[in-house]
């Protein structure tokens, strides 16, 4: 963490123990995320497909999957990625309002608990180390916490290491550049040989770095390589 990042964790901080807490999206006080907002979010839909998670008609795969057929076996998607759930994804990354991450974590821990699906380990999609030196922690290892208690699989937050600091993908032009950039962005550990991965992510929009752990998960041997994200971009 640098300089101006803990001095700005340190004034958040301080700000948390002389002001009560309001929701990020409709400012009520109280919580960071309100009942009222948390529950009023929208859901991905009751037939997302099985590998990435845009909303169908009916349980199976998309067309574009179906062809495709990408690495991951599968991708849980919580949310959509729009109003209170994107305010809140916005102020986790962006604000270092690492205290939200519990309550958002939680709503994938309810999302994992439906899932019949065995585990073997949990692993956050890592930052780069010059990323994760500014800003001082990984979204993603956050949420995985409340994910991995609850699925009883350890969270092995050193799994996966990324070893391009590749431009944000937020910053990417098209879907195309997002697979570029990731292309060679990731390793993985020789100890996920046999295992079942769980990955963890904040929100999913192409799915490109989330395929690009799972190819990497598979290469060091991996079992079978699942996901599940906060939000889904629609």
């Amino acid at each position: 963490m640098n300089l101006t990042t803990a001095i700005q964790s340190a004034v958040r901080l301080a700000a948390d123990l002389v002001f009560p807490q309001t929701c990020v999206h409709c400012r009520t006080e109280g919580k960071l995320l309100c009942d009222p907002c948390l529950a009023e979010a929208p859901r991905v839909g009751p037939y997302p497909c099985s590998k990435c998670a845009m909303p169908l008609a009916a349980a199976g795969y998309c067309a574009r999957c179906a062809q495709a057929q990408p690495p991951l076996a599968q991708l849980r998607a919580v949310f959509r990625m729009e109003g209170a759930i994107k305010d809140a994804v916005h102020a986790l990354k962006y604000d270092d309002l690492r205290a939200i991450a519990p309550i958002l974590g939680t709503q994938m821990a309810n999302a994992a608990r439906r899932s019949t699906a065995s585990i073997d380990l949990v692993a956050p999609v890592p930052l780069h180390h010059k990323r994760l030196r500014d800003r001082g922690y990984n979204q993603a290892e956050l949420l995985a916490i409340p994910v991995a208690r609850q699925r009883g699989a350890p969270l092995d937050k050193d799994l996966l290491a990324r070893i391009e600091n590749t431009p944000p993908q937020a910053r990417a032009a098209n879907e195309a550049q997002r697979k570029e950039r990731v292309l060679h962005a990731f390793t993985a550990a020789e100890r996920a040989r046999g295992k079942r991965v769980l990955l963890v992510d904040d929100v999913a929009t192409t799915c490109s770095t989330l395929n690009a752990c799972a190819r990497e998960l598979y290469r060091a041997g991996a079992k079978n390589v699942r996901a599940i994200v906060l939000a889904r971009e629609i």
